[in-house]
């Protein structure tokens, strides 16, 4: 058992984000496995020792790439789940059947953003359910983390948030590198849905620039879209004010106005009058607001709270109004006091 700032780290997942978790924590750390869903990829990753996406990287000596699930997962000590939210499930299901062998209590943290479409969880409730009456200590962690800005060596910042705080203050050095901040939280579920539901907001500020609507709108949208996310969270149990924080205002910021941010460009191909496939074929990787945004719609009207831009958003996705026409409801909703 290594020491709590050099454990052996398991990444599931090669895509923009496992890949750059696993190039960033193989500079400082000294036992990284990359596991690729994709044998293609995973071969192409083993010959040459380099990512393509978000940017061509190459991989320290300590990163280790498999195409094998049970080879990657061998001696890992902290497990980071960066599949995207709509597979959560199945890999954790495969996951706790090799874990189980040896009966591993092994700490799983997500770091995808968003919810399961149909049962509507976060992706710690789906890693738990998945994972049965095994006792995982189950983390997620989120912030305003660009890839390709993390990829290039700029600094950045995230939370790490996990139900039992001494949990998360332990991960945390595991996860620390000298550009890469981790702080700690007990707040999971405001850490999630803050992730999660900035990534709507982030479709509709691309589609407001997409519009060329300028600053003054995009200001109150956003500030507006803070709201929502507020409400939504302290009604699902969460402080409000987690969601002043990195994972919450912080990742708002930095998605809603980087054209790096996947969801942001959503919403300028919407803006420019494409359907959601379009845009998402068009941006050509994967997109949480998407999911999230039926599911988060979905979730609200369950629990009576409304969320007015989430559901314009939606809309607009469903082909139901235009971009413009989302923009000008949300305008002419009801004067009321902020």
């Amino acid at each position: 058992m290594s020491n709590t700032q050099d454990k052996a780290i398991c990444i599931i997942g090669a895509g923009a984000w496992g890949g750059t978790l696993a190039w960033l924590l193989g500079e400082h750390k000294s036992k990284i496995s990359l596991w690729s869903h994709d044998k293609i990829k995973g071969d192409e990753i083993i010959q040459s020792r380099k990512l393509k996406t978000p940017c061509e990287l190459t991989l320290s000596d300590a990163v280790h790439v498999h195409n094998d699930l049970a080879c990657a997962l061998e001696d890992a000590e902290l497990i980071l789940m960066a599949c995207d939210s709509q597979s959560m499930r199945e890999m954790m299901e495969k996951i706790k059947i090799i874990l189980d062998k040896d009966n591993l209590k092994t700490p799983v943290v997500s770091v995808a953003k968003g919810l399961e479409r149909g049962s509507l969880l976060r992706m710690s409730e789906v890693l738990r359910q998945a994972a049965k009456d095994s006792n995982y200590p189950v983390c997620a962690l989120s912030g305003p983390n660009l890839a390709f800005e993390i990829a290039s060596g700029k600094p950045a910042a995230a939370v790490l948030a996990c139900d039992d705080l001494e949990v998360a203050r332990g991960l945390q050095k595991a996860l620390s590198c000298p550009t890469f901040r981790v702080y700690s939280s007990d707040d999971l579920v405001g850490v999630e849905l803050g992730g999660t539901i900035k990534n709507i907001i982030a479709i509709a500020a691309g589609i407001s620039d997409g519009l060329n609507l300028g600053i003054n709108a995009k200001s109150a949208l956003l500030t507006r879209g803070l709201a929502e996310m507020v409400r939504l969270s302290k009604a699902m149990g969460a402080k409000s004010s987690t969601l002043w924080g990195l994972s919450g205002m912080g990742d708002l910021f930095a998605t809603c106005q980087s054209p790096l941010s996947r969801n942001y460009n959503i919403g300028l191909q919407l803006a420019a009058g494409k359907s959601v496939d379009e845009a998402v074929s068009i941006v050509k990787a994967t997109a949480e607001g998407v999911e999230t945004t039926y599911a988060v719609c979905e979730l609200s009207k369950n629990m009576g709270i409304e969320l007015p831009i989430a559901e314009q958003v939606q809309a607009t996705m469903k082909g139901n109004v235009t971009a413009k026409e989302t923009i000008m409801s949300l305008m002419a909703r009801p004067l009321s006091v902020e």
